[in-house]
């Protein structure tokens, strides 16, 4: 498989055998952002790199059997966190805080789960 494959075209299928490695770029490079660089350029990068993360699940999930669209869910609760993290949106203290860790276990559930299925 290709990088366009992967990471662009949300239609079509992805084993588990392309998954997996595709995968750990994107959370190694995820990780880089969010440790190394620091400030708004690793909160865009990270934002820009929601895009091959939901392809790469959507392309997983259809794989699975699933409907791609069920892909959003990670997606929009990430958006969600981002949003609350950049100060754009506020939905109280205690959501402020546990909706960023809400995205991230969610988003690491549906990861691994498509990782073992």
């Amino acid at each position: 498989m290709n990088f366009d494959t992967l990471y662009v075209n949300p239609n079509g299928r992805t084993a588990k055998a392309d998954y997996i490695p595709a995968l750990i770029v994107l959370v190694a490079a995820i990780a880089f952002f969010a440790f190394v660089v620091t400030g708004r350029t690793a909160h865009f990068c990270m934002l820009v790199l929601m895009y091959p993360t939901f392809v790469l699940l959507a392309r997983r999930l259809n794989d699975m059997g699933y409907s791609r669209w069920l892909a959003l869910l990670p997606l929009a609760l990430q958006l969600s966190g981002f949003g609350i993290i950049l100060d754009y949106f506020s939905m109280g203290s205690t959501l402020d805080t546990a909706l960023p860790w809400l995205a991230l276990v969610v988003s690491g559930a549906f990861g691994i789960w498509a990782s073992i299925k």
